[in-house]
This record gives C-alpha cells, structure tokens and sequence, in this order.
C-alpha cells in the first residue's frame, strides 16, 4: 500500500477510536460505537478513488482530514450533573458530538424519585377503668370498627385493684392518631400515654436493595445450572442455589416483617382498675375522762394509680376537746372536725395521720367517725369510712381498816377508803356504813351524817374521778359489855358498776370486859383481807427465813461433810 493511503487510513481509525471513546459514556453503549464509527466505514469505497488522484490530492486530504478529526476531538465536551447526597432526583445532563460534524445533542434524565419513608410507630396509654372485663369489650369493638384492625394479644388479670391489664392492638398507621383518642375517652382517667416513632426508611431500602441482588443471582444461577455438563458442576452450582435461595428467604422475611410494622401502628394499652382507697381507724388504749388521748387514723391506697387531691375528715364526739394534730391538721370549730389535705396519695402505699383530744363528756360513748375523698373514681366507697366508739365505764370500790377488839365504854375509829377504777365519772356516789345495836355513833368526818332511824352513816358525793379515790373516817362507841358485833359498809353510784364485787365490806369488832381491858388481843384483822393479808405476811416470813438458814448455814455444813469425810479418810489409813 502506498504511503500516502496508509497515512489517510491511519487517520481514519485514529479519528473513529476518538469518536469511539466519546461513545462510551453512558448514552448507549455499543450502539453509539457503531454510530460513531459508520462515517469510518461509509468512507472505505471511496478510498481506491483517492488513490487514484494524484499525491498532492491525497497529502491534502490526509492533512484536512486530520485536522478535522483533531478539531472533533477538541469539541468533545461532557458535562455531568452529579445527583446530591439527599434522596432527590437526580438529572444528568450530557453534550456529545454525534457525528464528526460536532453536532451537540442536549439529554436530560430524570432518575427515579427516593421511595416513601418508611416509619414504624407504637404507642403506650395508660387508662383507668371501673370495670376491666367491660373495657377489654369495648377495645375489641374498638378495632372491629377499624378496618384491618386487630387485637394482638391480651393479658387480662383478675379484678384486683393491684393488678394491670394489658391489650395489644394493631391498627393502620393512618387511622393511629383515631384510635389513640378513642382508646383515651374509654377511661375515667389518662394515667400515662407515649407515642413513638423509628424511621427505617434506609434499612428497607437497603433490604429491598440486597433481596433484588440475590434474586437475579438466583437467576443466573439457574441459567448456569441449565448450562451445566458434568455433575461435579451441577452440584456445585445447586449449592450456590441453596445458599441464595437462604439467603432470600431471610431478607424476605425481614422485609416482610417491617412491612408489616410500618403498614400497622401498635397500641399498647394498660388497664388500670379504679383505685381502692381505705380508711382504717381503731379504739385507743388507756384512756380516761378528763384525760388525754390519740385517736390514729391509717390512710391506704390499695391500688395502681396515684390518687390526687385527698382529703381526711375525723368528725369528733361532742364531748372531746381539741388539743393538737399530725402534719397538716387543721381544726375546723364549724364542724367539730379534724381536717388533712395532702395532694398525692401514692400508688400501693399508706400513711398514718392522728389528732390529740381532751374527753370531757357526759360519761356516755363518744363516737369519731372518719372520712376519706379523692378526685376521679375510687373503688368500694363504703371503705372510705371509719367509726370507732370510746366507751365509758365505773369500778367502784371500798376498803375499810380499824381495830378488831375494843374495851366496853370505849371509842372505836373505822377509817373508809372509796376509789374509782373505771375511765369514766361516777355521778351521785353514796357510802354508807350500817351501826349494829350496842354501839353508838359518836362524830364522822368528810361530810358524813347519822341517820338515827337506820342508824346509818352516810356520804355522799356528787363525782368521783376515774383513778382517783377519796378517804373518810367515823368514831362509834361500844356500849355492850361483851360479844361481837357486825358492821356493813357499802358504796354505789348513779352509774352502773362494771364489777360490784368490791363494793361491800363486812367486819367485826369483839367487845372486851374491863378486866382484860388492859391485855393485848390478838385479832385475826378488821377484814377477809386483813386476814389473807397477815397469813401471807406469815408465809413471807417463814420462806425469808428458811432462804437465810440456806445462805448462812450451807456454807458450814459443807465444810463439815468434807472434814468429816477427811477425818474418815485419815482413819482408813492409819488401819
């Protein structure tokens, strides 16, 4: 081949590899190569008609025809516009030379818009109800007015007010908002509510993104496999398609199951029963009229929720007088009551709260009776009330202490000794002590007086005091020469005597001629009582002394039994 030809085939290739190369960015792949290469080819016929003119022709073709080439390869400009970070659509835009000619052709592609967001949203309400069987009634009608709605599960406990239930409910994400506020207005009362969200928007895409990846593995596996000649290829390429089917059925699953969570909002609803607020209050202990005593009140709320806003009234007796409160108690004289406010009651918890009074009644009961209220509902309102009874009571009881024996013509002196041992006033107290004949009533001190006709002595006063006693005396001379007499001394009262085995006491005095006036005379005491009393002194006495003798005396007779047991000894070996 001539030189000049090669020259000007030389051109011609260098020039279709330049237009060739700006055939591979993306606008077509190998159909732009074979665009851009067909004006190459078209100018092959051509060529054996350039070889036939002359050299100076031909050099002049080849120089023009590499300078055009050249010129092409100057204007071959691309511009791209790459897409940003954000999920917007993406525009590429690219000039290229279609034809040596340096023709611009402007393309404009719009790339697929970035996907729906995907979000998975929960929420949690905390409701009180009255009844909880009825609530979990009206939550299945709930979702049955929703389409595609369903309770999920349900964990109901017994009707305890210690006790929460729980309800699982799945609804469309668009009807979320909807059912939230119906399942809010099935309670009395919204203890708690939160709401939720996670965008996994990337995570599916990224799921969608890696299941197409295996599915087309799967289907390139399978074109394999329909290829495949031998065995040992077979069953290699069918464990490549055992792996990827795996593998696809996991991501399927994934994806499924955030499908499934961002198609269906959850709604977690906790059923709290109503609260059960006690109030518990007992008796007081050791006390007495005119005293002052404690009256403790216990306060529980026996259940889930907070109660808010509670308030505890203890109406006092009308015969208690107000002296001091617990914490945050405030009289209230309108009503004769004992007032606490506390803002919160806590969930499952008590507290003790209690008033000081002063008794000063009457001598009959008193009764306190003690209230308890919150806001919003409460269960079994009778146990918000508590009553407790001060009952009242009189143990009278007498002692009398004077001589067992007296001279004829001689003053005897019997000394009295009243007390009361109840809680409670005795009104109108009357002791008496009966004379016997043969003996005449000389003075009596402590308001008493004589009344011959039943030759009586008697005192009386208005009250006596619980705890409290009062002593007395009377002279009476004997006036018989000789014998015994009986005296009889009782106490009672306006009140009813809670043991009246104490109020009456009998004795006897032995009357002594005037010859053995001047002896000493053993008598057995004035009383029943005297008697036991000195047989016990007697008794102590003996036991004292037998303790001494142990005390005093063991000590020498142990060591006389070890003398004499030595004494022996030495004997023994003397023989």
């Amino acid at each position: 081949m001539p030189r000049r030809l090669r020259v000007v085939v030389a051109a011609l290739v260098v020039g279709a590899l330049v237009l060739a190369a700006c055939g591979e960015l993306p606008f077509g792949g190998e159909s732009e190569e074979r665009s851009m290469a067909a004006p190459a080819m078209a100018m092959a016929p051509e060529l054996p008609a350039a070889m036939a003119e002359s050299s100076e022709q031909g050099e002049r073709m080849s120089r023009d025809t590499a300078t055009a080439m050249g010129m092409a390869a100057e204007r071959a400009v691309v511009r791209v516009a790459e897409a940003p970070a954000a999920p917007a659509p993406q525009v590429v835009v690219r000039e290229v030379p279609v034809e040596a000619a340096a023709m611009k052709q402007v393309v404009t592609e719009a790339e697929q818009a970035a996907p729906a967001r995907r979000v998975i949203r929960d929420a949690t309400v905390g409701i009180v109800v009255g009844d909880v069987d009825g609530a979990v009634r009206q939550l299945q009608a709930l979702v049955e007015g929703i389409p595609e709605a369903f309770v999920d599960s349900a964990d109901v406990r017994d009707d305890d007010p210690r006790s929460i239930s729980t309800v699982i409910l799945r609804v469309p994400v668009e009807r979320f908002d909807e059912a939230r506020r119906l399942v809010r207005e099935l309670g009395s009362e919204v203890v708690f509510e939160g709401v939720g969200g996670r965008d996994v928007t990337s995570e599916f895409t990224d799921l969608e993104a890696r299941l197409r990846t295996a599915q087309a593995t799967e289907r390139q596996l399978l074109d394999i496999l329909a290829t495949a000649r031998t065995v040992s290829d077979t069953l290699e390429v069918q464990r490549e398609l055992l792996e990827v089917r795996s593998r696809i059925e996991v991501l399927q699953g994934q994806l499924n199951l955030l499908a499934n969570q961002t198609d269906l909002a959850t709604i977690t609803v906790r059923l709290h029963p109503a609260p059960d607020l006690r109030i518990e209050r007992f008796s007081p202990e050791g006390y007495a009229m005119h005293g002052s005593t404690e009256l403790p009140i216990t306060i529980a709320n026996h259940g889930t929720v907070d109660l808010r806003d509670v308030v505890v009234r203890d109406r006092l007796a009308p015969g208690m007088v107000f002296e001091w409160a617990s914490s945050q108690g405030v009289y209230e004289a309108a009503s004769h009551s004992v007032v606490w406010e506390f803002d919160r009651l806590d969930a499952n918890s008590s507290q003790d709260v209690w008033s000081r009074v002063r008794l000063e009644g009457d001598g009959s009961p008193m009764q306190v009776t003690a209230t308890i209220a919150a806001s919003g509902v409460v269960r079994e309102p009778a146990e918000d009330r508590a009553e407790a009874t001060l009952p009242f009571f009189v143990d009278l009881s007498v002692f009398k202490e004077g001589e067992a024996s007296v001279p004829v013509g001689r003053d005897v002196t019997y000394y009295l000794n009243i007390q009361n041992h109840g809680n409670g006033d005795a009104r109108e107290v009357r002791l008496t002590e009966r004379l016997p004949e043969g003996m005449t009533f000389v003075r009596a001190e402590g308001g008493g007086r004589y009344d011959e006709g039943t030759r009586t002595v008697v005192w009386e006063f208005p009250r006596l005091s619980p705890e409290s006693g009062h002593g007395v005396f009377y002279e009476a001379r004997v006036d018989r020469s000789e014998g015994r007499f009986q005296t009889e001394t009782t106490i009672e009262s306006a009140d009813e005597d809670r043991a009246d085995v104490d109020n009456r006491v009998v004795t006897f005095l032995t009357a002594l001629p005037e010859d053995v006036a001047g002896r000493d005379v053993f008598g057995p005491g004035s009383t029943a009582r005297d008697s036991v009393g000195l047989l016990l002194d007697v008794l102590r006495f003996l036991a004292n002394a037998a303790i001494v003798m142990v005390i005093v005396a063991g000590p020498f007779a142990v060591v006389g039994v070890l003398a004499w047991r030595g004494i022996r000894a030495i004997k023994r070996r003397r023989e």
